[in-house]
């Protein structure tokens, strides 16, 4: 059985047949996600010359990173792309269904998660130019054998490349166009957008611009996370070239920020070194990595500290209109969630004593309160609501 309740980042090295190491880089006590642009898999056009030691390369990565969730692009021959699939054996899979020949993937480990359902989104005719005619891949899974069930909407997305005025206006208007969708169709779900954003988060690749095309998300800090954020502000760079910068990414909302292992994104830099010739003969991106822990014990009494030092007092039990929080520490969300762990309201408070409104609409019965301090600490304590 799969543990995920301690914050344990052990790495192990497996020697392949070539005598080179890779990282295994998956973490058995939390969920890892990955993103990765793969170059024109399976194109004998364009990207790496030979294709069967690309497919080689991109199936050991895969197999011996040991990660339970890939994003994927650039898949250009579905039978390859099947291929590789079985060969690995262990993930379930979904591939984007419209005739751009790049295509994108979500790839899960299927001991871990359960498909609840995946279609295309935003594929009118007034979106495909912006998006390159690349839309949205959108996949639904349900976690796994937990004491919750978490259902989580992925989307990878491979935005319009090339640093110039055009390009940087249509990834400007694609990331609006995926704003709106999200803020008005997937509201107070949780939501985790990955993949090739072809352009860096912290400023923009093209030199008439002063602000990231994606400056929309970035500002809206309250709902949106560029988890990969500090990557750019590090100057790390996820595509491979001399003039190569962070273009590759993870974003999340607001109601994943509880789960997100801060500080925990990175790019795989370590492929360079352990794969030869990786740049040239699998991929002129790294895949950029974060972690997310999804095991919670909803049980805790009331009561209980954050850590050893936070006090809390919640009040009263049963509530009705309102539930108080007091802590000797700062407060700095308060998420009130169903048994299944859906997230019915969710409060920035930023001080020592919180009041939560409950809303109206919410029936009666128990519910979960998530309460995050300002270092990331979290604890969960029932209470019922009494209308």
């Amino acid at each position: 059985m799969r543990l995920f309740s301690f914050f344990i980042f052990l790495q192990f090295t497996f020697l392949n047949v070539s005598g080179q190491i890779i990282t295994k880089f998956g973490n058995d006590t939390l969920i890892d996600v990955a993103c990765w642009n793969i170059e024109w898999f399976g194109n004998t056009s364009n990207g790496p010359s030979n294709e069967q030691l690309q497919y080689d390369n991109v199936k050991r990565i895969l197999d011996e990173t040991d990660i339970d969730v890939w994003g994927l692009c650039e898949v250009s021959s579905n039978t390859t792309y099947m291929d590789l699939i079985d060969d690995l054996g262990i993930y379930g899979e979904i591939l984007a269904s419209y005739s751009q020949t790049q295509k994108t993937a979500l790839l899960w480990k299927k001991d871990l998660f359960n498909l609840l359902s995946w279609q295309m989104v935003l594929t009118e005719t007034q979106y495909s130019y912006d998006f390159a005619g690349r839309p949205p891949l959108e996949v639904v899974l349900t976690t796994k054998n937990k004491p919750i069930i978490d259902t989580i909407y992925f989307y990878v997305i491979h935005l319009k490349a090339i640093s110039d005025g055009e390009s940087y206006g249509r990834r400007k208007n694609a990331s609006q166009f995926m704003k709106t969708f999200l803020d008005q169709q997937r509201k107070n779900k949780k939501v985790m957008v990955i993949g090739d954003w072809n352009d860096n988060v912290t400023f923009p690749t093209w030199s008439g611009a002063t602000v990231s095309p994606f400056k929309n998300f970035v500002d809206d800090s309250l709902n949106y996370f560029f988890v990969s954020k500090q990557l750019s502000d590090q100057g790390k760079k996820s595509y491979i070239s001399s003039n190569g910068t962070m273009i590759d990414h993870q974003m999340i909302s607001k109601d994943l920020f509880p789960f997100y292992v801060k500080s925990s994104s990175r790019v795989l830099e370590e492929l360079s070194t352990q794969v030869s010739g990786f740049a040239n003969n699998t991929s002129d991106h790294y895949p950029v990595l974060a972690y997310y822990n999804f095991e919670r014990t909803p049980s805790v009494s009331i009561g209980d500290a954050l850590n050893n030092n936070t006090l809390l007092s919640i009040y009263p039990n049963p509530a009705h209109n309102y539930i108080t929080i007091e802590s000797n520490s700062e407060i700095k969300l308060v998420q009130v969630m169903d048994l299944s762990g859906k997230i019915e309201s969710s409060q920035m408070v930023n001080n020592t004593k919180a009041i939560i409104q409950l809303n109206e609409t919410m029936p009666s019965g128990l519910r979960i309160l998530c309460i995050i301090d300002k270092m990331g600490n979290q604890s969960y304590h029932k209470f019922n609501l009494i209308k």
